[in-house]
């Protein structure tokens, strides 16, 4: 009997933590006390939440946007998207492939004095292989790996490019850090200095990467089966940035997520929702700032060379999407790769 109310306990205890959408709305607002975010259904079990002003948690102004899918009634597809060999922006790849939505995904760069800095597999076939030395700084990049597993199951594991290659998993991106574990939020001790001044590290070292206030992305699951995307803007008196402790902290408080993953950030941070601007981007580049320091728009997205789609599977919600214009960035920027 014991062991049957332990069980019992064990599940109310687990229900009680899973969060519905509408849910997650309520508990980020509490940090927008002075404006609460917007929700609004994409599809059936497909969610996008956005928040904008003033974060009273962190004491800073912030663009905060949440892609939420019940993996078990969302009516799409996930495309591993590479095209790494010819640079486009996000929302030309989306508008192509007819996606609801999508976001970037693995860090692209390809390095004259190393080669790629991470590991992308998609529809089986291995695109790009980590072939920088260990001793590069830029090296910890591709600690950690988000997995499809199956068509509408995914995983994130902390890993090295030998097990990713051996992985019989069809999809495969790496990225870093690992930001929660199996319930743990690793991610807060990630970065071990965590004060100081860090002008003397070069700007891809984890310590100064990670621990700075920037934009970020990351993807997240749940114990009730809910994919979470989630894009932090940054680099704006608008939009401030997150570093990876407090991202942690967002994720594991408000999204109730077990595992996470940080992404591709910075100026490559793009998240498209078909219909939602004439571009689709909703959160706002920052690439923008290197030609107007006082932009704050949806256009001036990087080329990047990865991305995460959701494709509609049914005929009916194709013909809704192709519906739905979506217009050239007149503001898209080139992103050449730097090793220094």
């Amino acid at each position: 009997m014991k062991f049957l109310n332990y069980f019992f306990a064990l599940f109310l205890f687990i229900l009680s933590s899973c969060t519905s959408p509408y849910k997650i709305l309520k508990s980020v607002n509490t940090r927008f006390l002075d404006n609460p975010g917007k929700i609004d259904r994409l599809a059936k079990g497909v969610f996008w939440m956005s928040w904008l002003g003033k974060d009273t948690v962190l004491n800073r102004m912030e663009s905060i946007n949440a892609l939420v899918i019940n993996l078990d009634v969302a009516p799409i597809s996930y495309d591993f998207s590479w095209f790494n060999n010819q640079r486009r922006t996000l929302s030309y790849v989306a508008d192509s492939t007819l996606a609801i939505a999508a976001v970037n995904s693995g860090y692209f760069e390809w390095l004259e004095d190393g080669g790629y800095v991470t590991f992308h597999k998609s529809k089986g076939e291995i695109n790009q292989e980590v072939t920088i030395p260990n001793n590069h700084v830029r090296f910890w990049k591709h600690q950690s790996a988000f997995i499809q597993n199956e068509e509408n199951n995914f995983s994130i594991i902390q890993g090295n490019q030998d097990l990713y290659r051996n992985l019989s998993s069809e999809n495969i991106i790496s990225g870093a850090p690992l930001l929660i574990s199996d319930g743990i939020p690793v991610g807060k001790y990630f970065v071990k200095q965590k004060e100081g001044d860090k002008s003397h590290l070069p700007g891809e070292h984890p310590e100064r990467h990670q621990a700075g206030y920037g934009p970020r992305m990351a993807f997240a699951t749940t114990p009730n089966r809910r994919l979470i995307l989630l894009a932090v803007d940054g680099r704006s008196p608008l939009a401030q940035g997150i570093n990876a402790e407090e991202l942690t902290d967002l994720l594991y408080d408000h999204f109730k997520a077990n595992n996470a993953i940080n992404m591709d950030g910075g100026g490559s941070l793009t998240m498209f929702v078909r219909g939602a601007t004439p571009t689709g981007v909703v959160n706002y580049p920052s690439d923008q700032r290197k030609i107007n320091p006082d932009g704050f728009d949806h256009i001036g997205q990087r080329k990047i060379g990865m991305g995460l789609l959701l494709i509609p599977k049914s005929e009916s919600l194709r013909k809704k999407m192709e519906k739905k214009r979506v217009v050239i960035d007149s503001l898209a920027i080139d992103y050449i790769d730097n090793p220094k």
